[in-house]
């Protein structure tokens, strides 16, 4: 805390630089001019001034990272710029919404944590209920009042922990719970629109009073080795497929970094800044040119730096310098650290998961006294699966960090300024997941991608982009600006298999809308080809479904061929690993007969590792209600809880495989039901492990029409 004595204090402290990385892309649709998505809001309610509340309250020192793409958004929101729809939706009454709007608030209003906000609220988990698995027939369902509930049912749970403390509108509502006025809702709006208004400023606040430092990213968060030239994504991965184009613009890199450093500049005010490159992607290109337009620094992950060492990272203490590169300061982050933030304390008890990253970061200290340690990561979307929004993890971590003589909060450019950077000679290129850019490129649709962005800029472009360069005092021109928002990795992101989101149908189009407004702007025909979705329509089932109903027997054993062999198969991979060992569950199987839901995984010393003796392996069912099914390893016993209650016991048998099998009628199946789950490693109360890594996989529930189906004469 601010009250501890600075002669408490370590003469030689390790150095904790905490960044928070803040982005959204634009959701702006440029044809239409209305926004798509309501990301960018709802985490400005949420999450921003929330992030910023907790530093004041704790007196913290941390750096925070922003995406100009969402810099210009929180704007136009506050200056009422933005068209919203789904804004537009929420501010309507009931009683004025078409059939089509109620099917949209009906689909798109549980964009919520289920476990932490959907299934903890009553009135919500009702209305959860209600909805079903039918889009048209359940919309119907809704009776106004139903439709008011949730739209502050769903506007409440996007408030953050300090604003439900401090706001009686608020606090209100939530006590009150239902039966919701329209004047009620209204309030609520006025009271989310405030916390909007204030964001930018409450951050220009804290870094002129030296609390935080402001970072960014180049200017639409685009991968800017990729930008300039895309065979770098050969270095770390030889022999990946690449687009047909020859993607090679330096020049739109450039740019892309002189605008997000401008950007921040006009917002926040003129000083020197470092760059979070956007999903740490960087090359020795990419660092000459972030050097040679004033960058104060750069970071990616340990994985750079463990390819860029003669020796890789075999001594750990070599992590914890501040290294150079053409003369750029670099910060390597802690990837376990990092990880266990933002993707594993988040199911332990505050208490334990701060003492956890407490007594590691004191290891650190001893290992590197004086040293440099880098926690980097999201720094709104993990939230929400900790209690209160992680109000109460980062409160106690950021006061036992300034309580330890051990250990210094400090932002990146403090941290710079007591340190003497080591020299690298070279710089292995690619990101911070799995050092490479397969996530960007590779994969045939985000090839495709890349191919109709280069054909698109060739028939645009003329001199646009070098006459932006040679005349910095001048605005971006808004074809310019297009150009760098096609650019942007989120695009990429979502094209292919490895992520998945309700919303990828609307990517795909804003990519390509990105690249229609260019031809708009010129005054051009828009070609055909823009108009072809690039992403296949998403289907419900992830993975194979089963083929027909069968009965295994459960004993932990792999038996005949023939025994699983008309399971489904689940693909659990998707985002990597959960923990910080870095193996991942790859996949289950499952099946059904008339009695029992079955299920399969074949690496139960992983889990076994991960559950220790004390612990339990964890399936969370949703279908319309959450049951969570637990088997204890120790006593090789299934439980079927609802509610935290044992509602049903299944069977259970462990070794060669895992193998489940759970009672139908525990989890009122129905035929044509969808089963989203998720699968857990919990060990005395802390979660080890999560897969998939984000949300939820799913199958739907055939029962014996499945045999119906399939059978053949």
């Amino acid at each position: 805390m601010a009250g501890v004595a600075a002669d408490s204090k370590n003469a030689n402290p390790l150095k904790v630089c905490i960044l928070w990385h803040m982005h959204q892309p634009d959701y702006r649709d440029p044809v239409s001019g209305q926004t798509l998505l309501p990301w960018a809001w709802l985490h400005g309610v949420k999450d921003y001034g929330e992030m910023l509340e907790t530093i004041v309250e704790t007196d913290a020192r941390v750096t925070i990272n922003l995406v100009p793409s969402l810099l210009e958004q929180l704007e136009r929101y506050a200056n009422g710029e933005d068209r919203d729809r789904w804004l537009e939706l929420l501010s309507q009454s009931p009683s004025e919404l078409s059939d089509t709007e109620r099917l949209f608030m009906v689909d798109q209003f549980f964009s919520v944590n289920e476990e932490t906000q959907i299934f903890a609220n009553r009135r919500y988990h009702q209305l959860y209920q209600l909805r079903g698995v039918g889009p048209q027939s359940d919309a119907q369902r809704f009776s106004e009042q139903d439709l008011l509930d949730l739209q502050v049912c769903f506007l409440l749970a996007w408030t953050g922990s300090h604003l439900r403390r401090k706001s009686t509108v608020v606090a209100d509502l939530l006590q009150q719970g239902e039966f919701f006025r329209e004047e009620q809702k209204q309030q609520l709006l006025v009271c989310c629109n405030d916390e909007i208004n204030r964001v930018l400023d409450f951050h220009r606040q804290l870094e002129e009073s030296g609390q935080i430092e402001i970072s960014v990213t180049p200017y639409a968060h685009p991968i800017l080795p990729l930008l300039c030239d895309l065979r770098s994504a050969l270095e770390p991965s030889p022999g990946l497929p690449l687009p047909a184009a020859d993607f090679r613009h330096p020049e739109d890199a450039r740019l892309q970094v002189r605008e997000g450093l401008r950007t921040a500049e006009r917002i926040f005010g003129k000083r020197q800044r470092g760059m979070w490159p956007a999903e740490g992607g960087v090359s020795a290109a990419a660092v000459k040119l972030l050097q040679e337009e004033g960058a104060l620094w750069a970071a990616t992950d340990e994985g750079i730096l463990a390819r860029s060492l003669d020796g890789g990272l075999t001594e750990r203490s070599n992590l914890y310098k501040i290294y150079q590169y053409n003369d750029l300061p670099l910060l390597f982050r802690d990837r376990e650290l990092s990880d266990r933030i933002g993707f594993l304390y988040a199911g332990w008890k505050t208490a334990e998961a701060v003492n956890d990253l407490l007594k590691r970061l004191q290891r650190i200290a001893l290992r590197a006294p004086g040293g440099t340690v880098a926690i980097i990561l999201d720094g709104e979307n993990c939230w929400e699966r900790y209690p209160d929004n992680g109000y109460p993890f980062l409160r106690d971590f950021y006061q036992a960090l300034q309580k330890d003589p051990q250990l210094e909060m400090s932002t990146i450019k403090g941290a710079l300024a007591k340190s003497e950077p080591v020299s690298l000679n070279r710089l292995a290129a690619g990101s911070w997941i799995r050092s490479d850019f397969t996530t960007w490129i590779g994969h045939p649709e985000k090839n495709q991608a890349w191919e109709l962005l280069q054909q698109s800029r060739t028939e645009i472009i003329a001199d646009e982009v070098n006459h932006a360069l040679e005349h910095p005092e001048e605005p971006l021109s808004e074809l310019v600006r297009e150009l760098l928002r096609a650019e942007g990795s989120d695009w990429f992101w979502w094209f292919g298999d490895e992520h998945a989101t309700a919303q990828a149908d609307i990517f795909d189009r804003l990519f390509r809308r990105h690249l229609e407004g260019l031809y708009h702007l010129k005054g051009l025909p828009v070609p055909a080809r823009l108009h072809q979705a690039i992403k296949p329509i998403r289907k419900e089932v992830v993975g194979l479904e089963p083929t027909a109903c069968f009965t295994p027997q459960i004993d932990g054993r792999i038996g005949n061929y023939f025994e699983w062999l008309a399971a489904g198969r689940i693909d659990l991979s998707v985002g990597g690993a959960m923990y910080a060992g870095g193996e991942t569950l790859e996949e289950l199987y499952y099946g059904y007969d008339q009695e029992q839901l079955y299920f399969r995984f074949d690496q139960p010393e992983l889990l076994r590792r991960l559950c220790g003796n004390g612990g339990y392996f964890e399936i969370r069912l949703i279908v319309k209600k959450l049951f969570q099914l637990h088997y204890s390893f120790a006593e090789e016993a299934l439980q079927i809880l609802f509610d935290g209650k044992q509602i049903a016991a299944g069977i259970g048998a462990c070794g060669q495989i895992l193998e489940l099998a759970v009672p139908l009628t525990a989890l009122q199946l129905q035929v044509g039901d969808i089963v989203n789950l998720s699968c857990h490693a919990l060990q005395n109360g802390r979660e080890n492990g999560r897969w998939p890594t984000e949300g939820n996989v799913s199958f739907r529930f055939h029962g014996s029409v499945l045999d119906e189906d399939n059978w053949i004469v």
